[in-house]
């Protein structure tokens, strides 16, 4: 499968919640849940699994998903990705960056 690259730069087919998606795993999406409330100490629903991936712009998304400020930033400036603007890296993505070091990698593969 190709790489599901989100706005901010983590890959939206090795999420959980994406995955949950693509199979209607409800195992998966319990697990999912249980280790999300524990890792974010916060309840999260199994029934609030689920994501049809960032750059889809209809269809379900993970709460977070939806207020995410850099997948509304990068719709409304028209762009993928965030490494398409000219302000990349910004605030926010440095900021986000320092908790998913990956997600930047990511985003700099496209830039080259």
């Amino acid at each position: 499968m190709e790489k599901m690259i989100s706005a901010c730069g983590l890959l939206c087919n090795e999420c959980p919640a994406y995955q949950v998606h693509l199979k209607d795993d409800q195992e998966l999406r319990e697990k999912t849940a249980e280790a999300w409330s524990q890792a974010y100490n916060t309840l999260i629903e199994a029934s609030n699994i689920y994501c049809v991936g960032c750059t889809t712009k209809e269809g379900e998304h993970f709460g977070h998903c939806s207020n995410c400020y850099m997948r509304k930033c990068s719709s409304e400036t028209g762009h993928t990705t965030c490494e398409e603007c000219a302000e990349y890296p910004c605030e926010a993505l440095d900021e986000f960056f320092h908790i998913v070091p990956p997600a930047k990698d990511n985003l700099d593969s496209l830039r080259k």
